[in-house]
């Protein structure tokens, strides 16, 4: 009888251990952290930046730079300095040919 016993118990422990019981991971999750999600910057603060790092004003020999490195268009660049005048932060040079911003890091 004992002998039935023991025998029963070994198959009752073979059939717990088929795959309805699992053991949890203890371990620390080494998945990277995704990259935080940066805002882009509006067309008319890429602009300015770009402006600024550039000398503080748009000419004939750098608006060609001033685009590509804001990613704008020549339709872009007309908009966006039509609003920089009338928020007060952009003006018509003295030779009235270049364009200049008015900011903290423009004198």
């Amino acid at each position: 009888m004992k002998r039935k016993l023991i025998g029963l118990s070994f198959v009752v422990l073979s059939a717990c251990a088929g795959g309805t019981f699992q053991v949890p991971d203890f371990r620390p999750d080494t998945t990277p952290s995704p990259a935080p999600v940066v805002n882009p910057l509006s067309a008319k603060e890429r602009f300015v930046t770009t402006v600024e790092q550039n000398g503080c004003v748009v000419n004939e020999s750098n608006s060609s730079i001033v685009l590509a490195d804001a990613t704008l268009s020549v339709e872009d660049l007309g908009r966006i300095m039509n609003e920089l005048k009338a928020e007060g932060r952009g003006q018509v040079a003295a030779d009235q040919r270049s364009f200049e911003i008015i900011s903290a890091n423009c004198p």
